[in-house]
């Protein structure tokens, strides 16, 4: 029910810019606004439904999250990543827009817009329609387990990313399941999806905030 659900809102969002054709006027942010709000409507509508609405159950509250300077740390791996990128590439043109955004349009949009989005569809949504399922999992040391939702809403999340492999390769695949797991965990560990969006966040910021500062320099 959780994958066929999945689909079905990933394929209705997608479709979605149908109803509002896009031309070569359009701007280029118009079309995943329009994607990514399809997607956070759809959700919080079948959470509503299926919580009989009382969202809190669906992540929609602030839980056990506490916010302490370490889960800013996680700015720093895709950090890394956005500079061995910038020294293996050195295209100033690749950074400066890959996805025809301006740097201001990014931060709205995938920074902000796009975390958001996301995480109310795979770790709101979905992470939390599986929640029975939490006693099922993988052990991967006696302090860190991940659970049949975790893991679930990680992949589903990664796989969404199909759509970026002719612009960031097949690596984006991989890259995105590992920041569903690590999101998924912390909505799981504070029955919260702030955490899970910050953290959503932060790696968007890490990816593309290094490039930009050494384009400025190089």
């Amino acid at each position: 029910m959780a994958l066929f659900m999945g689909l079905a809102i990933s394929i209705i969002t997608l479709k979605g810019r149908g109803i509002f054709p896009l031309t070569e006027t359009s701007p280029p942010w118009l079309g995943a606004f329009i994607t990514h709000s399809f997607m956070w409507i759809l959700s919080v509508l079948i959470a509503l439904i299926l919580a009989k609405g009382k969202l809190k159950n669906y992540g929609f509250t602030k839980g056990k999250f506490r916010l302490t300077p370490r889960i800013f740390l996680w700015v720093i791996p895709t950090a890394i990543l956005s500079v061995i990128g910038f020294i293996a590439s050195r295209s100033v043109q690749d950074i400066k827009g890959g996805f025809g955004l301006s740097q201001l349009q990014d931060i709205i949009f995938v920074w902000i817009y796009a975390s958001i989005t996301e995480e109310i569809f795979t770790r709101g949504l979905l992470q939390s329609f599986l929640s029975p399922l939490t006693g099922y999992g993988i052990n991967l040391s006696k302090k860190l387990r991940l659970s049949l939702p975790v893991i679930f809403s990680g992949l589903f999340f990664g796989m969404m990313h199909i759509v970026a492999i002719d612009k960031m390769g097949p690596p984006v695949i991989i890259f995105t399941s590992v920041l569903g797991i690590i999101a998924g965990y912390y909505r799981e560990k504070t029955e919260s999806l702030i955490p899970a969006i910050i953290i959503h966040a932060l790696f968007n910021i890490g990816g593309m905030l290094p490039m930009w500062l050494l384009s400025w320099l190089f």
